[in-house]
């Protein structure tokens, strides 16, 4: 299973009840938080690992997408880790445990604090003509260092925690 972390902006967005945060034996491997913030008037949402603050960007979205929000995720999280050339033994592994996923409320301030300088750097790199190249945008992400992390980039410490558990 997977948890989704929303913060209440994206949680009164998607005209969900969020349920309260996951309990302490959740394992953060499967736990990500997720922001929805605006660009030029278009909405995104940022998705980031609990654990290893691994983040992806999905957009821009519409009222339309929220249908099927859950398999936006779900490929978002498969197609970002292909793209950042992942074992895809290890991907199948980590697909194999999203069998669902349940929304709940945030549960810690320093993921939301790190999202939010990733959207100031998505600001500050964004093109003046409007138009964000999500793809780009999402390998530029992970190669961010993260003063809090022991390999300070979050692509690496995706790939290390992956080996770790699946090799």
């Amino acid at each position: 299973m997977l948890v989704i972390q929303c913060t209440k902006k994206l949680g009164d967005y998607l005209k969900k009840n969020l349920t309260d945060k996951p309990s302490e034996t959740q394992d953060l491997f499967y736990s990500w938080h997720a922001h929805l913030f605006v660009i030029m008037r278009k909405k995104y949402i940022i998705v980031m690992n609990s654990k290893t603050r691994y983040l992806f960007v999905l957009g821009p979205v519409v009222a339309k997408d929220l249908k099927k929000l859950d398999e936006m995720i779900y490929l978002g999280i498969q197609e970002n880790l292909e793209a950042d050339k992942v074992n895809p033994i290890f991907i199948e592994q980590y697909v194999q445990h999203m069998d669902r996923i349940e929304y709940m409320k945030t549960s810690e301030r320093s993921i939301i604090g790190q999202m939010n300088d990733a959207i100031y750097y998505i600001e500050c790199v964004q093109e003046d003509d409007g138009i964000m190249d999500v793809q780009q945008l999402n390998r530029t992400l992970n190669d961010f260092p993260m003063i809090k992390l022991p390999l300070k980039f979050s692509g690496r410490m995706m790939i290390h925690e992956m080996e770790n558990r699946f090799a």
